[in-house]
C-alpha cells in the first residue's frame, strides 16, 4: 500500500462546502501561501505544537505554498485537533467520511486583507495610472483624431493627430474565473467580464476571446492588437488558470484602452451581450472588411498630416522596439524572481516562527518552570516568533501587491511593444502583393491603345471597352493609393500612441518606489518594536542557577 500523502488522503471524499469557500477566500493564483495558512491555523486557537505538526504534515519540503487538496487536508487536521482526534494522516484517513467544519475565528480573505499601506500608497496604478490609455466620453473614430492645430514640424497650419481624448476616463475591465465549470462531458472554464463603465457583467469562454482576437485582426490589421495567452492541451491546474486569467485581463484591457478598438461595435457586443456569444455571433456575423473599407476619410487631410520623414521614423521605431522587447522580457523575468525570493523569505519567516513557538511551548512544559531566567528567555522566544510572523505577513502582502502591481504593469508594457512589432510584421506581409506597378503599366498601355483607336471608323465599340477598362483601373489605382496612405496614417498613429506610453512607465516606477518605501517603513517599525523585548532577555550567566 502506497504511503498516504496530504495531497491524496481525502481524494474522492465529499467535503463540506465551507472548505471550498475558505480556499477561495485565502488563495492567490490558485494556491495558498504558507503565511496565509499559518494565519488560518492561528485562528483555530491550536497549540504551537499542533500547528507545527499540521504544517509538517501538509506543507511539502522546500515549498512555500499548498495546493487546494493540501489546504483541505490542513482544514481536516484542524477539525481533528479540535475534536480530540490524533493529528496524523492515518487518523484522518479513518475519519475521512465524518469530517466537519473546523471552528475558526474570522477569516480574512487574502485578496481582501486591509492593506497596511493604503494610507501611504497612491492607488493610481490600480485605477488611472495602471491604465493610462483611456476611452473618450463619446464614440471614437479615426476621423475625430484629425484636427487643424499648428504642427510642430512646420510653421504652416496643417491637420495633426488629436490625442486629447485618448487618455481620459480610464475604463478598467475586471476578469475573474467563474466558480462553476460548464459542459456535459468536457468541462470548460467561464470567465466573468465586468465593466462598471458599461454597467455590464457577462460570461465568456476562452474561445470567445480567441474569436474576438481573430475578428479584430481582420477588421484592424494595421493597428496594434494585443495577444492572447497561448492555448494549452492537457492538465489545467489552478496556477495555469490564474496565469491565463491575467493574460486575458491584459488582452481585453489593452483593447478597451486603445483609442480606436475600444469603440468597435464587436468589442462593445463582446463586453455587453448578456447571452452566450457563440449563438449570437452565428446569427449576427460581423463585417470582416478592413477599417479603410468600412469608413470614409478625408484623404487630403491625411496626406497633409503625414510627416515627410515617416519612413525613417518607422524604421527607427521598429529597431528601438525590437531591442526594448528583449529588455522587457528580461525585466519581467528578473522581477518574477525577485518576487519569488520575497515569497520564499516570507515562508521561511513563518516556518521559523512556527518552530520557535513550538520550542517555547516545549521549554515551558519541561524546563522553564524551574528557572526564572529561563522563563524570560522563553518569553523572548515568543516575542521573536510573533514579530517574525508579522514580518512574514508584511512580506506576503508585498508579494501580492508586487505581483498584481509592478509585475503586471511591466508585462503590459512588454505586450504593447510586442503588439507594435507584430503590427510591422503584418504590414510587411499584407503589403507584399503591391499591384500598383502593374496597374500603372496597364493604365499606360490602355491609354496608348485608346489614343490609337480614337476616331478610327469601326472601332467605336473597342474605344468604349477601353474607356470603361481605363476608368476601372484608374479607380482601382486611386483606391490602392489611398489605402497605402491610410496604412501609413495608421502606423504613424500607432507610433504616436506607443510613444505616449512613456508616461505609463514613469508612473509605474513612481508607484513601485512608493510601495517599497512604505513596506520598508512597516518592516523597520516591526523590527524596531522587537528591539526592546530582546534586549530585556537575560544575558548574565550568573543569573542562571
Amino acid at each position: 500500500m502506497a504511503p498516504r500523502t496530504a495531497a491524496m488522503v481525502l481524494a474522492g471524499i465529499t467535503l463540506p462546502d465551507a472548505y471550498g469557500s475558505l480556499f477561495i477566500d485565502v488563495q492567490r493564483s490558485g494556491r495558498v501561501s504558507l503565511t496565509a495558512l499559518y494565519r488560518l491555523l492561528e485562528q483555530a486557537h491550536l497549540s504551537a505544537m499542533d500547528i507545527d505538526k499540521i504544517t509538517q504534515i501538509v506543507v511539502p519540503n522546500g515549498t512555500s505554498y499548498v495546493t487546494r487538496s493540501e489546504f483541505n487536508t490542513a482544514l481536516a487536521l484542524i477539525y481533528c485537533a479540535q475534536n480530540g482526534i490524533d493529528i496524523s494522516l492515518n487518523a484522518l484517513y479513518h475519519h475521512r467520511e465524518s469530517l466537519g467544519v473546523p471552528n475558526l475565528t474570522s477569516v480574512t480573505p487574502t485578496s481582501r486583507i486591509p492593506n497596511p499601506l493604503h494610507s501611504d500608497i497612491d492607488d493610481s496604478l490600480t485605477t488611472n495610472a495602471s491604465s493610462p490609455l483611456v476611452s473618450p466620453t463619446g464614440s471614437s473614430s479615426t476621423a475625430t483624431m484629425l484636427t487643424s492645430n499648428t504642427s510642430h514640424d512646420t510653421n504652416t497650419a496643417k491637420p495633426k493627430l488629436d490625442t486629447r481624448t485618448w487618455f481620459k476616463n480610464v475604463e478598467e475591465i475586471k476578469v475573474t474565473i467563474a466558480p462553476e465549470r460548464e459542459g456535459f462531458i468536457f468541462k470548460h472554464v467561464n470567465y466573468i467580464i465586468e465593466s462598471q463603465k458599461r454597467s455590464s457583467i457577462v460570461l465568456r469562454r476562452f474561445s470567445d476571446f480567441w474569436w474576438l482576437m481573430e475578428v479584430l485582426n481582420r477588421r484592424y490589421p494595421f493597428r496594434m492588437l494585443p495577444n492572447l495567452p497561448p492555448k494549452k492541451l492537457g492538465g489545467r491546474d489552478s496556477a495555469f488558470l490564474e496565469k491565463r486569467r491575467k493574460g486575458l485581463s491584459r488582452f481585453i484591457n489593452a483593447v478597451v484602452r486603445h483609442p480606436i478598438l475600444r469603440s468597435d461595435a464587436v468589442v462593445t457586443k463582446f463586453l455587453t451581450e448578456p447571452t452566450e456569444l457563440a449563438p449570437w455571433r452565428k446569427q449576427h456575423p460581423p463585417s470582416l472588411d478592413e477599417e479603410f473599407q468600412r469608413k470614409q476619410y478625408n484623404m487630403d487631410d491625411i496626406r497633409a498630416m503625414l510627416p515627410n520623414d515617416l519612413h525613417d521614423q518607422i524604421e527607427k521605431t521598429g529597431t528601438g522596439v525590437a531591442a526594448a522587447i528583449t529588455h522587457y522580457i528580461n525585466l519581467c523575468y528578473i522581477m518574477e524572481r525577485t518576487i519569488r525570493r520575497m515569497h520564499g523569505q516570507a515562508t521561511d519567516y513563518v516556518r521559523y516562527s512556527i518552530a520557535l513557538n513550538s520550542l517555547a511551548e516545549s521549554e515551558h512544559r519541561y524546563h522553564a518552570s524551574e528557572c526564572r531566567q529561563c522563563q524570560l528567555v522563553v518569553q523572548g522566544y515568543e516575542k521573536v516568533a510573533k514579530h517574525m510572523q508579522k514580518e512574514s505577513s508584511i512580506l506576503d502582502q508585498q508579494v501580492g501587491l508586487s505581483t498584481d502591481g509592478v509585475l503586471e504593469n511591466l508585462k503590459r508594457v512588454r505586450d504593447l511593444l510586442v503588439s507594435f512589432r507584430e503590427l510591422m510584421m503584418r504590414k510587411e506581409r499584407l503589403s507584399s502583393n503591391d499591384s500598383s506597378d502593374n496597374l500603372t503599366k496597364r493604365i499606360a498601355a490602355t491609354k496608348a491603345k485608346l489614343n490609337q483607336n480614337k476616331g478610327v471608323p469601326g472601332m467605336e465599340a473597342e474605344v468604349d471597352k477601353l474607356t470603361t477598362s481605363l476608368q476601372s483601373d484608374e479607380q482601382e489605382l486611386k483606391d490602392h493609393t489611398h489605402r497605402q496612405m491610410f496604412i501609413h496614417y495608421c502606423i504613424w498613429s500607432e507610433m504616436t500612441y506607443l510613444h505616449k506610453q512613456q508616461t505609463h512607465v514613469s508612473t509605474l516606477y513612481r508607484q513601485y518606489v512608493k510601495e517599497m518605501v512604505a513596506f520598508s517603513k512597516k518592516r523597520y517599525e516591526n523590527w524596531h518594536e522587537l528591539e526592546a523585548p530582546v534586549f530585556d532577555m537575560p544575558v548574565e550567566m550568573d543569573a542562571f542557577e
